[in-house]
This record gives C-alpha cells, structure tokens and sequence, in this order.
C-alpha cells in the first residue's frame, strides 16, 4: 500500500483538475472520537463491548455539485451509473477516477486481551467497521446501503483487504467510500460503495502475537470538505469482544485506544483514548434448600418403596425438595443468543429493534441489541465468513454444579423456571410447597406465567463443551412430552403475549440430573427470553427420589448435605479466539457453595439418667430394636453410639464414647454393663464412672432398659426405662392421629 500522502498529493492534483473548490491543504481534517460503554459480566471471557464511533469533518473535497439533465456516464466502463451521478465530464472527455487515499485504523484495549472469533485459516475477526452509518441491510448502489469488502486475496491483496478503491460519486461528490476499480473475484454487476470493513488480529493488519490489538486494513479516506449535505465522515466500529474474567475487578473500566496508520498530513484525531466497557457482576446464586429428609423414610418413593416411574405422567408429581435462584446483577446480565429459529423474529417487547423481514437479523449499526449475538446481517454473503460475522453460539447458559448427592438418589430439576409468591402456597395458581418432614414447608409459587424467560436445557455434557445443544436447531427437553422449549413454543405457562411465541402446558417438567460416581452432577439452562427493563430472577425446581434406607447416612449424629453451585455456562479454560462458544466464561473461585437438601439419619435418642460403675456398683444396659412388629413397620437396623457424662474416678475426664462393632438387627436386644462391657458388640468396660449416658441409634423405634445393682455391699437394686429425647412426630404404619409418647 502506498504512503498515505503520496496518495493525498495525487487526489488533491485530481480534485484541483476536476474543479474542487478546495485542496488537501485548505483546511484540516478533523476525526473526533467518542466511546459508547457497556455494562460487562466480570465473569465473561468474550464480552462485547460498546462502540467507538469516528466523526470526521473538514479536509478536502472531490468533485463538484452537479444536476445533470441526463444520464451520466460512469468515467470508469461509461455505462449508465443506476442514477448515481458522477463526476462531471471536463471538456467533452472523461477524467479518469482517481483512486482513493486509505489507512488502517487499529483497537487496542489495555489490561486484557482481544477474544473475537477468527474465522478458518485467516487473520480476520467478526470485528466491523462502518462508514457513514449505513442503515439498510440490503447491497446496493447507494452510501445508505451495506456493502461489505469482499475482496478474497488470491490475486490482489489479501483476505478482506479492497486496493486501489476508486471515488464514489454523488450528485457530483465523492462521498462515502470507494468502489472496486479493478473487480477480482468478485460478482459485481455495477458500482457499490464498499463501506463496510473487517478487523484483522494483531498490529498493522499482521497476525502478530499481539492479542490486544485489531486492525482495518485498508479503510478509504474521503474527506467530506465543505459541501452541504456531506459536512462529516462517519467511522463506526462494532463487534469487539474481551476478555474480561482474571483481568479487571468489579467496578472496573476497560480502555480503548484508536490508532492510525498512513495517516493524512491534515488529519487531527482527538479523543484516541476512552472508556469502552464497565465492569460489573452479572449473576448472582442462592437456594431455597429442602429437608431434613429422614433416610429410612425415603422421599418421593413409591407406595411399595421404589423409585418413581420416570414418564410425562409422573415428572410432574414429584414434590419440590428445594429451589435454584439466579438473579441478574444488572438489568441485562441475562441475554437471549439474538439469532436463529422463530424465537428471534420481531417482538414489540422482548426484540423491539430486531429486523422485521425475517432475514437481515440485527443489521443495524447503530442499534445495540442486548444480546449475546452483536451485529450480523444474513443477507451478507459467505466469503471470508461474512454472514456468520456477530452470531453468538448460545444465549446466556446457566449452571448448576451438585455435589455430595448419594448413590442412592435420584436428583430432578425443573426444565423450566417458575415464578415465586410473596404470600404462601396457592394449588390454583399452581404453586408448589416444598415441605420438610418436620412439618414446616416453603412455597415456591409457579403462579400463571414462566415471567420474562423460556429455556433450553441440557443435563449430559462436562464443562467446556458445547453442552448438547445445537445451533439453530428447537430443543426437546424430554422426548416423551413432546414439549418444545425453543422455537415456535418458547414461552412457557399461560401463553404468552406477541406472535412469535406459543405456549406450554402448566405443568412443571422435571428431567432427571445424571449423576457421576463421585456424587457430582452438572444441568444447563439456556435465557431463550429476558426483559432489558427489568431484574430477571429465574427459579428452578429440584426434586429428589430415593426409597426407604439406612445406608445413606451411617452415622447416628450426622447427616449428608447435598450442595450445589450456581455459575454462567459453558466454562472455559480461557476463552480464546480457537474456543467454540460465545459467550463463554470462567468457574468462580472459591467456588461458592449452597446447600440444596439434607438427609438425616433415622435415629432415636435415649437418655440413661443414672448409671453408674463406682466400687461395689454395676450397670446393665439393654437396647433394643423395636421396629419388628404385627403393623408392617419399615424393618430397620443399624449401629448404635454410647455417650458418658459425669464423674470418673480420680478427677479424669468422661470417658470417650463408644460405637457398637456391628448393627443391632430389627426384633433383637443388645446389651452391655459398664464393667464388662459387651466383646460381642465392641463395647469396652468403663469403671469407676458415675454420672448419665446418651445412646444414639440410627434406627426408628429403639428402646432402652437400665439395670442398677449394689451385690457387694448394699445388694440393692433398681431398674428403669431409658428417656426418647426425640419429639413427638414419629409414628408407625397403623394409620393412627396419634404419634408414639411413651414420655419415657
């Protein structure tokens, strides 16, 4: 490319000759630049930010206002110029057109990195650069239209690089941009003003290791001069995506600078510098957690104790154990892909400024659309991937990590989010307690409508994957159901408002999580709808299954907690340009755990208010097991644990308790005596303690004797019946109102 003044010089020669009414040196060219920031997720690894826009004035003109009685030849092929004037003929003779000045115009952002798609084999990214604000998505011989740069590189130049541009004439001005004065490889049937541009990655349009810096090759330099109707040059530019995770902390501002290369002698560029991106948390996680569950009750099992049926019939009856809460952090935190299928047509809420025909997409560059897709238009054609330019692979993801869930589990989530009430549980408006065995439940309300969000799901994939789902494609969440969640049915509950959107039927869909052997199990939601006006917060369902046991928990004083962690999804090691999916974001660290339900062992306490084993004393300790009886009571067994509390002979302190060696069967009775203990079960003599002891069984429906005796000295005797600490609630399978109070 030649030096950008030797070019100036040749115009202004030209300009003078064809009767311009300045030169390149009556007046600067002044570039003024401003910045439009966005709000970015301090989660996101390939976030868009906000538009820099260009405005030009001044400089030189070409060409002289004209309003010919006739047609007017193209100076270049001389035929008819489609109504397009240019530049008058001198002297009865065509002056040949001069080719246009260009520079490179480069990006470059501090403190981060770069991340735009580069597509295939070449230098070029989805970054655009726009002159003079062309609105109609459509190609044509007009500066309003979008002509993009095709040039393909295997004779002239390189890959998405136009050389030696011609001036593109209006009403006898060179306006706007150039055209192609030599046409290679390309399909043009008349003269276009090219005006729409790609960044290539790195410095001066090389593929340099530089990851922070874009460059526009080859941008034509059309001073506006001082005719009325083109006092300014306009040099928009869009579609740039950082990195914002691991480089900037929340309330942090991302910088741009504006560079040029080749630069006019008369170009005055102010403002190079300013703010680009303000750095925000996007998502914020909590639970409604669920239970305690008692394990040897089991929870949402079958009448005969089995797991329930996993069919369209039976998702919908299982009962809540608890409740996954995403909420936005800013107003458009969650954003909806912006392409593909019905979901993303006109709509006068949720995609007001989308495209109205169905085809040019999110085409104007003016708009900022607040979705995960920036600008596209796919009426671009597919050299050097133009019509794939701005599409973003997914819509906002969310992710739920669980871990800790036992084997024996079954874990649900809802495929869809419900809304919540303020004012307790209602069956006709669909709300949903989840209750806990205690009697206490909270109320997660379905209510009439899904809100302002429809989703997709996908429960099979690891991270750092595309997670299951395919582009442009209606997602089925289970194959029985026949219930789409993307596409023309995308609402949810209760219909919708606005033509693009149908309905569901108002039933919660619960789709099984799989779960590794390690207890972990990870589901993903897609924001195929959200509101810019409002807060979203998005509530997921969750239900577990598992039959009556006692192999969950085998400790009597403990219990299992089940987490799960909330984040963006997918997640990536670093969201790079070879990385597949946009957005894409990193797992927050630590990361941020929060329970989702517990399950309790079944245990009975009992308390032994006197025993003692000082000299001449003795005390015979009996439990037993008494969940075999003539009602069909759940036969249980387990291990039992001996607490002592009191005094020891010489001062020491109570001695360390005790668990049994093996599991007290149901029916039977296991004993011991603070002197002898019991080898049998593993207990150890205790001597000279006197005070009290707790026992705690991990069975329903133990009961305790206690025997006291003085043989060596006073040969008394008193027995009596150990204390249930736990309260009154448990009963057994007779039916009976009433629970067992035995009150000791």
């Amino acid at each position: 490319m030649s030096h950008f003044r030797k070019m100036l010089f040749a115009a202004a020669a030209v300009a003078s000759f064809i009767g311009s009414s300045n030169t390149a040196s009556a007046q600067p060219f002044v570039c003024n630049t401003s910045f439009s920031p966005l709000v970015v997720r301090v989660e996101g690894l390939r976030e868009l930010v906000g538009d820099i826009v260009i405005t030009c004035t001044g400089g030189a003109s070409i060409g002289t206002p004209s309003t010919p009685a006739g047609p007017v030849t193209n100076p270049i092929n001389q035929a008819p110029y489609n109504g397009i004037v240019a530049a008058p003929i001198v002297g009865g003779t065509n002056i040949t057109n001069p080719t246009v000045p260009a520079i490179n115009i480069s990006v470059t952002v501090t403190g981060t990195r770069i991340t735009n798609r580069i597509f295939g084999s070449s230098n070029l990214t989805d970054a655009l650069l726009f002159i003079d604000e062309p609105v109609n998505p459509t190609s044509g011989a007009s500066t309003a239209q979008q002509n993009p740069c095709l040039r393909t590189g295997s004779t002239v130049g390189t890959a998405g690089v136009c050389t030696g541009q011609s001036y593109f004439f209006a009403n006898g001005i060179a306006v706007g941009s150039g055209y192609p004065s030599t046409i290679v490889n390309e399909a043009e049937t008349e003269a276009r003003p090219l005006n729409v541009y790609q960044a290539q990655y790195g410095v001066g349009g090389g593929f340099a290791p530089n990851e922070q810096t874009i460059t526009f090759v080859g941008v034509p330099v059309v001073q506006p001069g001082t005719f009325t109707g083109a006092l300014s040059r306009v040099y928009r530019i869009k579609n740039i995506r950082v990195q914002v995770a691991n480089a900037f902390q929340v309330n942090g501002q991302i910088q741009a600078f504006i560079s040029i290369q080749n630069p006019p002698a008369n170009l005055v560029l102010n403002n190079a510098q300013g703010v680009v991106g303000f750095v925000q948390r996007g998502l914020f996680f909590d639970t409604v957690s669920g239970g305690p569950y008692a394990q040897c009750l089991g929870w949402n099992a079958t009448s005969s104790g089995g797991y329930p049926t996993e069919a369209a019939s039976t998702f919908g009856r299982l009962t809540a154990t608890g409740a996954l809460r995403f909420t936005e952090a800013y107003g458009v935190s969650f954003k909806r892909r912006g392409f593909g299928a019905n979901i993303d047509v006109y709509d006068s809420q949720f995609n007001q400024f989308v495209a109205t025909d169905g085809l040019s997409g999110q085409s104007d560059p003016t708009r900022n659309y607040n979705n995960e897709s920036g600008f596209y238009n796919r009426r671009y054609p597919t050299t050097n991937n133009l019509q794939s330019v701005g599409i973003a692979s997914n819509g906002t993801r969310l992710r739920a990590r669980f871990s800790g869930i036992p084997a024996q589990v079954r874990l649900y989530v809802s495929a869809q989010p419900v809304t919540t009430t303020a004012t307790g549980c209602s069956t006709s408006t669909g709300a949903n307690a989840i209750p806990t065995q205690n009697g206490a439940s909270i109320c997660i309300g379905q209510g009439t409508e899904v809100g302002n969000a429809a989703f997709a799901v996908s429960g099979t994939n690891a991270d750092g994957v595309v997670e299951g789902f395919t582009a442009n494609t209606s997602y089925v969440f289970n194959a029985s159901t026949n219930a789409l969640v993307q596409g023309s049915q995308a609402c949810g509950w209760g219909g919708c408002t606005g033509v693009a959107y149908g309905s569901l039927t108002k039933t919660v869909q619960m789709i099984r999580v799989a779960t590794a052997a390690d207890g972990t199990g990870t589901f993903f939601w897609e924001v195929l709808r959200a509101d810019d006006n409002v807060i979203d917060r998005f509530d997921f369902l969750v239900a577990v299954a598992f039959p009556p046991t006692t192999s969950i928990v085998t400790d009597a004083n403990t219990s299992v907690v089940a987490n799960v962690s909330g984040n963006y999804a997918p997640i990536a090691a670093t969201g790079g340009n070879g990385y597949p999916s946009i957005p894409s974001f990193v797992l927050t660290q630590p990361e941020e755990l929060r329970p989702i339900f517990t399950i309790t062992n079944c245990a009975t306490n009992l308390l032994y208010p006197f025993v003692s084993s000082v000299t001449g004393f003795n005390t015979g300790i009996a439990v037993a097991n008494a969940s075999k009886d003539p009602f069909g009571t759940v036969n249980e067994t387990g291990i039992c644990r001996v607490f002592f509390y009191g005094t020891t002979a010489g001062g020491g302190i109570d001695p360390t308790p005790q668990s049994f060696s093996k599991s007290v069967p149901s029916g039977q009775v296991a004993t011991f005596n603070l002197l002898f203990g019991n080898p049998d079960y593993g207990i150890q003599p205790v001597v000279g303690f006197q005070g009290y002891i707790i026992i705690s069984c991990n069975f329903r429906w133990a009961h305790g004797f206690a025997f006291v005796s003085d043989p060596s000295n006073l040969q008394t005797a008193h027995g009596y019946l150990a204390l249930i600490l736990d309260p009154a609630g448990i009963r057994r399978n007779t039916g009976a109102s009433q629970a067992e109070q035995l009150d000791n």
